[in-house]
């Protein structure tokens, strides 16, 4: 049986984008990965047409996949992400930051294609709303790649990430060092990476500490990912559960905003009777009624941590490792959470 490349990439211990790098003549692989790669290329017998490195392009070109699009829209949050990776892209001394949306109810083929005609040095892709089983078609356009947004443990590639469960561990914490012994958990209805590890880092702070040895699971709520759809999924939880916790942390602030309005329409005060936690620290947060205390992510720094990485592995200033860039969100204080032994009104 013939011998191929992705037995060769098998062999070196580096990813079949990887060795398709090498073997095409692209930027993006250290010396000592492209020595290595090509010397068991020789050893095993695959034959391959030698390339000479192909004209240099300044443009990087950034990928933003919709899979519902429910999550990932024209919002503030992904705006700033947006807007990161614009800025350091000139800053970096490329000259063309080219933006495609990628679809994933539509033709992958002539999508694929589309994007093969943008002439890129490297390519991030926004991966919020995708699944390890999407990454493959993008592999194969053969240019350096970094993840934004997300992370696969079937993937070895370079990723920048919130670190979703120890923020939201941090959240469920600052609300049980203001008197919160009972903490629900507002959970969107989409379920993405975000979300679950933000799930995993609240029910990792709260085990063991709800009162009466309650599961944290009867504390968690699905709403929709929308404020509109928070609003009404929670409004229809509060006609059937009278008794509530007295915080909750939402999944983001979108659905922390769309809750509270619930929450007021059928007469619970917030902070006073619950205490409403959000995540993202989104510009609207400031003027939700009452202002949201939540978790703030450096999203332009996140764009421009990609960026930076993206550059180190067009440049060949890698050892052909595959890193996973974490960036810790912090608390910001609002007038959504009340300190519980303070007197009520």
């Amino acid at each position: 049986m013939a011998v191929t490349a992705r037995d060769v990439a098998k062999v070196a211990g580096v990813s079949p984008a990887t060795a398709s790098l090498v073997f095409r003549g692209k930027p993006g692989v250290g010396k000592e990965t492209r020595d290595r790669v090509l010397a068991i290329a020789r050893e095993l017998g695959f034959e391959y047409e030698s390339k000479e490195p192909s004209q240099k392009t300044s443009t990087i070109l950034l990928i933003i996949y919709k899979r519902s699009g429910q999550v990932v829209g024209e919002t503030p949050f992904f705006e700033q992400l947006i807007k990161g990776v614009s800025d350091a892209t000139y800053q970096s001394g490329y000259h063309r930051l080219s933006i495609s949306y990628f679809y994933a109810q539509e033709s992958a083929s002539e999508q694929l294609k589309s994007l093969q005609s943008v002439k890129c040095a490297g390519i991030i892709l926004l991966a919020t709303e995708m699944r390890a089983t999407d990454v493959a078609q993008f592999e194969r356009l053969g240019v350096p790649m970094v993840i934004l947004d997300n992370w696969f443990p079937t993937k070895p590639m370079d990723s920048i990430v919130i670190d979703n469960q120890h923020g939201a561990w941090q959240a469920s914490h600052y609300l049980m060092s203001k008197g919160h012994i009972n903490i629900g958990y507002l959970h969107s209805k989409v379920e993405i990476r975000n979300f679950l590890e933000r799930r995993a880092g609240w029910r990792t702070a709260v085990q063991g500490v709800i009162e009466d040895g309650g599961n944290p699971e009867h504390f968690i709520v699905r709403v929709g990912s929308t404020t509109e759809g928070a609003y009404e999924d929670m409004l229809a939880f509060l006609d059937t559960n009278p008794e509530l916790p007295t915080a909750y942390f939402a999944d983001n602030d979108i659905i922390a905003a769309g809750c509270i309005r619930a929450l007021r329409e059928r007469g619970h005060r917030v902070p006073e009777d619950v205490s409403v936690m959000g995540f993202d620290d989104a510009p609207s947060a400031e003027h939700v009624d009452p202002p949201l205390t939540t978790m703030d992510v450096p999203k332009a720094a996140m764009g421009a941590q990609a960026v930076r990485r993206l550059v180190s592995l067009i440049k060949g200033e890698t050892y052909g490792e595959a890193v996973r860039i974490s960036v810790l969100p912090k608390v910001i204080e609002r007038q959504s959470v009340l300190k519980r032994n303070l007197p009520l009104p």
